[in-house]
């Protein structure tokens, strides 16, 4: 039978409308408190977004790069200027966008790299153009024309045109051997006319008092020695003798 006030039998929940207006409770069926509500700023969590902590710690610098720093070096080094280039060019590459320290150390090792590079190469053009001038016993001929600098008993000669202006003008070439060792030792000079082909004798008449000799030690003469006979008289001369 039903209740005449609108309620439900004893034991029974409530199936209608709660006359005081207020919504029935929803019973939990696990007996848990429902979670608490996010804190403010949070994306559902209790906890907030990551790193939000006053005092979190900041990302690690980039670090400086090696290869920018050996480009640096390397530039500094003649031999090794070029390199310094190539690895300053590949350290542009790896500080690009602030990703490792050091971009200055590339850039200065690729304008230091070239600089080296261009006086290495000059340098080293005109090392080779001088050694390549410099006529040594061992490669002398008969008919060069040489620029001669004596300096106490070092004597330099050196290539010239001959039809330039130069010092002197080789005119006989002998190797010691075991046979003349001793005529040559006992005067480089007076052996120069038999060093000397006879045809070109008759031609140096006018130049007897000028030969002079040199030869690669003249202290101590040795088997396989070049003994290198020239003619360099007073007046510069601007053909050639022979």
């Amino acid at each position: 039978m039903s209740d005449p006030y609108g309620q439900n039998p004893p034991g029974q929940p409530p199936s209608g409308p709660d006359p005081y207006g207020q919504a029935p409770a929803s019973p939990n069926p696990y007996g848990q408190p429902p979670a608490p509500p996010p804190y403010p700023g949070g994306t559902g969590g209790g906890y907030g977004p990551p790193g939000g902590f006053p005092g979190g710690s900041d990302p690690m610098p980039p670090k400086t790069d090696g290869i920018s720093i050996a480009a640096l070096v390397t530039s500094l080094l003649c031999c090794l200027a070029p390199v310094g280039v190539v690895l300053g060019i590949v350290g542009l590459s790896r500080t690009k966008g602030g990703r490792r320290k050091g971009r200055g150390l590339a850039i200065a090792g690729i304008a230091v790299g070239v600089l080296m590079s261009i006086v290495s190469a000059v340098v080293g053009a005109a090392i080779f153009i001088f050694a390549e001038s410099v006529v040594t016993p061992g490669n002398a001929e008969v008919g060069q024309c040489v620029d001669v600098d004596e300096d106490d008993d070092l004597v330099l000669l050196r290539k010239k045109d001959c039809t330039e202006e130069h010092d002197a003008e080789i005119v006989g070439v002998a190797e010691v051997t075991s046979e003349n060792r001793s005529d040559i030792e006992k005067g480089l000079v007076s052996y120069c006319s038999t060093a000397i082909d006879p045809d070109d004798l008759a031609k140096l008449a006018p130049y007897a008092s000028d030969i002079a000799a040199v030869i690669e030690d003249p202290d101590d003469v040795s088997v396989g020695d070049h003994l290198v006979c020239y003619v360099e008289p007073d007046d510069e001369l601007t053909e050639p003798i022979l």
